[in-house]
């Protein structure tokens, strides 16, 4: 095998990518654009969730639990009186309400806190059960208290802490998503354009092996996959503000690994299609299975079990567990052998699969 045609291929995609526009963006523009809604979704000045508070007797609890609810900037609370809180959920003027029980009850009564939620939006509803749940327990603390002063009730974070919010959280998994579905499209769609421009055959018949095709497109692809790969690391951090507690230049060599292994996937499907239309047609099966069971949207553990013997196959779940484990909990790299394993021998497969369906015809 001769480096120098390899490295003469790969600079040759590099020049034919440097005169495509539209593919730069794809690679830059793209990526960041979708980050910053993504940001602008998570941290935008959204309408605050209403929760209507019903007062049924005068009890000392009740003014705990609204100072702590009004201590939630994502809450907007209103006391109200409870027909008219129950007309105002029936309209969709508030999201939940919460009835307070008079303290002490009156004989032969029992105390009892009630949440009514609408429930048509499961995001407000989440919200308003979670900030009541944080927010009871505290104000029960803060009334029991025997001492004459407040206990306060302050958590303690093994990993993350109080500053972060659910963008940090995602983010590491956005980052993995992004870059391993830009790549694996990009790669795939130029790919096929060379092979139906017949650039694949004439390569095939020239001196270079095989061996040598793959490797030089896979250079030249990676290149770019490496640049979109810091390009979104330094956006996440730089302008939306990402919190993250390990080392960066972990995150962009996890990164690049997933975007290798992308690119080596991308060549070797695009050996299957014979037009570019045919190529969109593995992202339902390629990419929507890997955002669905990769730990995105639900952690890997809550899937059926048949799902999680799948998403342990995918190269994207440990690549998420990765990026987690440094972003979040601070881990180095002697904690993440078993991801770089995994990492790495998914692109060493997919760039062996490549060279051994790579054909010599022009669709």
């Amino acid at each position: 095998m001769s480096w120098q045609r390899v490295l003469a291929l790969m600079l040759r995609i590099v020049r034919q990518f440097r005169r495509d526009r539209r593919t730069l963006a794809l690679i830059l523009v793209v990526p960041v654009l979708v980050l910053s809604l993504l940001g602008y979704i998570y941290r935008g000045s959204g309408e605050p969730t209403r929760l209507a508070v019903v007062l049924q007797g005068e009890s000392p609890l009740a003014p705990q639990v609204i100072a702590l609810l009004e201590e939630d900037s994502s809450l907007h609370v209103l006391v109200m009186e409870r027909e008219q809180a129950l007309q105002a959920v029936d309209r969709r003027e508030v999201d939940g309400v919460l009835v307070l029980p008079a303290l002490p009850p009156q004989p032969g009564t029992r105390p009892e806190v009630e949440l009514i939620l609408e429930g048509s939006q499961p995001s407000a509803a989440g919200a308003i059960a979670s900030a009541v749940s944080r927010a009871l327990p505290q104000a029960i603390i803060q009334t029991m208290s025997s001492s004459g002063q407040a206990i306060q009730l302050e958590p303690r974070f093994l990993h993350g802490g109080p500053q972060f919010d659910q963008l940090d959280y995602f983010a590491p998994t956005f980052i993995g998503f992004f870059a391993f579905f830009f790549v694996f499209l990009l790669t795939s769609v130029s790919f096929l354009r060379e092979r139906l421009q017949g650039s694949i055959e004439r390569l095939i018949v020239s001196p270079l092996d095989r061996k040598e095709i793959v490797l030089g497109y896979m250079l030249g692809f990676t290149l770019f996959a490496t640049v979109q790969s810091i390009v979104m690391v330094i956006f996440t951090v730089a302008v939306l503000r990402i919190h993250y507690a390990g080392e960066l230049w972990l995150v962009v060599f996890l990164t690049f690994l997933l975007t290798v292994g992308a690119v080596n996937l991308g060549i070797f499907l695009s050996a299957f299609a014979r037009t570019e239309l045919q190529v969109v047609q593995f992202i339902p099966m390629v990419i929507t299975p890997q955002g669905l069971l990769s730990g995105i949207i639900w952690p890997v553990d809550s899937l059926p079990r048949p799902l999680q013997w799948l998403a342990q196959a995918l190269p994207l779940t440990w690549a998420n567990e990765a990026l987690r484990a440094v972003m979040i909990r601070g881990e180095g790299l002697d904690a993440l052998g078993l991801h770089l394993m995994v990492l790495i021998g998914f692109a060493a497969a997919m760039a062996v699969l490549a060279m051994v369906t790579l054909r010599r015809e022009v669709a």
